[in-house]
């Protein structure tokens, strides 16, 4: 790894650094109104700067590392990117962007890795294009792993096409109660917590509560599950059938 590569990282101008530090003024109109300048009010409404990081060197330099122990890799890494530094370590944070360093194998040989979220998820719901091998620790490939396991492509191209992914088999009344269609009958579901927060999609929550019912490895409970009768249904649109899982 490069010697400057968290300057090259961080070489971008801060989101906002043009609204801070300046002359704060309301203006008045000819007719004798006030009204507020634009900068005054991204200033009142919480302007405030923020990171504005160019993470493409980083993701290069991942890349390149296939094939790796993912080790010797890190120890580059933290070699260039040390704890000293607050810009340094922020860096480093970024890491799992784009490296899926918590994998593990199940008594089925499925690959599970846990999220950002604290959530278990199937290489078919990895959105890093690599992954640290479970079986001898070197940096390899997502997209490949999925191959190899007769999985479909990763539906995702960018973080916000992922965002914005809907699913036909969830629908969401609160924060934590959910209409959830499972082998197509559909359920009214209460948890304790919520299975994912965030910037999250439709079909992550619905994928994180299909495989979390099936898996005892998981951060949240069901309080509640009850089968929608026939009004129920009616009353939010909806029927029975569908693809089975």
């Amino acid at each position: 790894m490069r010697e400057d590569m968290f300057k090259v990282i961080v070489e971008r101008p801060r989101w906002g650094s043009r609204s801070r530090n300046v002359k704060l003024r309301y203006l008045k109109e000819d007719d004798g109104r006030i009204r507020i300048s634009g900068k005054r009010l991204a200033y009142e409404q919480g302007g405030t700067k923020c990171l504005n990081e160019n993470l493409a060197p980083l993701r290069r330099y991942l890349l390149k590392q296939r094939g790796r122990k993912w080790d010797d890799v890190f120890s580059d890494i933290c070699a260039r990117l040390d704890t000293g530094s607050t810009v340094k370590m922020h860096v480093r944070e970024h890491l799992d962007d784009f490296v899926i360093r918590k994998v593990r194998l199940d008594a089925d040989g499925m690959y599970w890795a846990v999220s950002r979220w604290g959530a278990p998820q199937k290489p078919d719901q990895w959105y890093p294009n690599l992954y640290v091998c479970p079986y001898d620790g070197r940096l390899k490939e997502s997209e490949k792993l999925r191959q190899k396991l007769g999985l479909k492509k990763r539906r995702y191209h960018t973080w916000r096409d992922r965002l914005n992914q809907k699913s036909d088999d969830l629908v969401r009344l609160g924060r934590l109660e959910f209409l959830v269609r499972l082998k197509g009958s559909w359920f009214l579901l209460i948890t304790d917590t919520e299975p994912l927060s965030g910037y999250v999609s439709e079909v992550d929550i619905y994928e994180t509560i299909r495989d979390g019912l099936r898996s005892p490895e998981k951060t949240w409970n069901v309080l509640t599950k009850k089968q929608l009768s026939k009004k129920e249904l009616k009353k939010h649109g909806l029927r029975n059938g569908g693809d089975y899982e």
